[in-house]
């Protein structure tokens, strides 16, 4: 012990060089520093940290920044932070240090609790590795504003999972409380419960995030992002094998929840791949736009790549909420590709290719083996340019509620091409062929537009015209739906195994 002390006073104390007449001053640290009970830079002061340093801090001690640090690591002699015993609580940057021109730059912390945290600051941080923190590896708050280029976050949350009593532990790089990074460039990698974590009115620009082995929490839901009351862009990312891909929810009434998801890919989920939603389920009426996404991909949810395989919910979930897609690709997933429950003209959805998607379980619910599922929608969410084919079950499976779209290709599905129940659909151009059941079904339905849909060799095989037609319309329309109109406006079957069949219906439009 007396020759620690004697290497801080060293180190520390004696090493202070006057950097003006104001009594500001310049601590340099090299070699190895230990500090028991951590130590503060104080306001007007800098300490400057060369390559090679290793520093070693005090359990439940940190380096708290109130006036400038610059931690000067390289590639090959990286500063190192680490624990003298049990785990320290990192490097803290305090609202006092905001534009005084901080810099980190090549920085390891390991055996800590918190790796950085940042309070209303602005540092520049470049290649930073926090090795297995317990808590959260880089938190930010307070209207934070740092730049973060090329962070690795590697393990987190795994030597308190089961003891601690908050569900706030094991989680890569969070952003609240009016934050708003630029992050480009980020490896996060093996946490319990979250690897990006947005909250509390934040936003940023993000880019280049690769986010993996997000699994395990029991105290929340885990995620590899996850966005809550905020509206960041999220650009050039990808999230594998984590329990959820991207979870979207909207909790507080009067913020808005709308992030940006520009050519993200999202691969080999165990429950689901992405998800939207309010977390109030019964506020249904006029719904906000809660996620935009430009050019998403989702595979694999709940595939052999999946930490355990059979257990997905769905590739693409929205509940009680409002998503833009322009440009997305849902495939080889064991769930049903795309479910919309209690949506509305919120949702426009152009340009979407879903392939193979569905629940491969003979004994698994209908809608659990369909393409797209839309249970419960509001007038109107909007669908344009759909590809659906190959789907365990039904193409696309509408049930109750309504819809308008153009231009739906849907072909070789498992059972009926596009599927409607007491549903509202306004329609063109719907081409429905090589299914195993029908091609187009409308069951107890009573206000029906469709225009312009073909068919053709669909459930070739049957003995059932019910499970074998073209087009079929099942109690479509009845005496005491006075007023409302079921019509198929230059329509046209195909070498179906049966053609077009009606029954239990009437006055059905047939025009051209």
């Amino acid at each position: 012990m007396a020759y620690t002390l004697v290497l801080i006073l060293i180190l520390v104390p004696f090493s202070n060089i006057a950097a003006s007449a104001d009594s500001k001053s310049t601590t340099l640290w090299s070699g190895t520093v230990v500090l028991p009970d951590g130590y503060t830079v104080e306001s007007g002061d800098i300490l400057s940290i060369t390559a090679g340093t290793i520093v070693s801090i005090g359990a439940g001690y940190s380096i708290e920044v109130n006036g400038r640090i610059a931690v000067s690591g390289t590639n090959s002699s990286p500063v190192l932070f680490d624990s003298i015993s049990g785990d320290h609580e990192g490097l803290i940057f305090n609202y006092s240090s905001d534009g005084l021109g901080s810099r980190i730059d090549n920085l390891s912390i390991s055996n800590s609790k918190f790796g950085v945290t940042i309070y209303g600051s602005d540092p520049i941080i470049s290649n930073l590795t926090v090795l297995n923190a317990d808590s959260v590896a880089v938190d930010l708050y307070g209207g934070a504003s740092p730049t973060i280029i090329d962070l690795s976050i590697l393990g987190g949350g795994q030597d308190v999972h089961g003891f601690s009593t908050t569900w706030r532990y094991g989680i890569g790089l969070s952003i609240g409380a009016n934050s708003a990074p630029i992050v480009r460039g980020a490896i996060i990698d093996g946490l319990i419960t979250r690897g990006l974590n947005h909250w509390g009115n934040s936003g940023g620009l993000l880019s280049d995030l690769e986010i993996s082995n997000i699994s395990g929490s029991t105290m929340a839901i885990s995620a590899g992002i996850w966005v809550e009351d905020s509206v960041p862009l999220i650009e050039d990312s990808r999230v594998k094998r984590s329990d959820n891909g991207i979870f979207v929810r909207h909790i507080t009434e009067g913020w808005t929840t709308r992030p940006t998801f520009e050519s993200v890919v999202v691969e080999d989920s165990m429950y689901k791949g992405v998800m939207v939603e309010q977390y109030n389920h019964s506020q249904y009426s006029n719904l906000p736009l809660n996620a935009i996404f430009n050019d998403i991909t989702v595979r694999g949810t709940g595939g052999p790549g999946a930490k355990t395989q059979g257990l997905s919910v769905a590739a693409f979930d929205i509940n009680t909420s409002g998503v833009h897609i322009d440009l997305g690709l849902i495939e080889d997933n064991e769930a049903v590709g795309l479910r919309g429950y209690m949506i509305d003209s919120s949702t426009i959805i152009n340009r979407l290719d879903m392939m193979r998607n569905g629940d491969s379980s003979p004994l698994s619910p209908y809608n659990d083996r369909a393409g797209m599922f839309l249970r419960s929608a509001n007038w109107a969410p909007t669908v344009n340019n759909l590809v659906v084919r190959n789907s365990t079950g039904p193409g696309v499976l509408l049930w109750k509620g309504g819809i308008q779209g153009s231009y739906w290709d849907i072909s070789n599905n498992g059972a009926t091409g596009l599927d409607i129940r007491e549903f509202h659909p306004d329609l063109f151009l719907v081409t429905s062929h090589n299914n195993t059941g029908n091609g187009v079904s409308v069951i107890d339905s009573s206000n029906v537009e469709l225009e312009q849909v073909h068919t053709s060799n669909n459930g070739i095989g049957s003995i059932s015209a019910s499970s074998g037609s073209g087009i079929y319309f099942e109690e479509s329309n009845d005496v005491v739906s006075s007023g409302k109109n079921v019509s198929c406006t230059s329509c046209s079957t195909s070498n179906d195994q049966y053609g077009l069949v009606i029954r239990n219906s009437i006055d059905i439009y047939l025009d051209g």
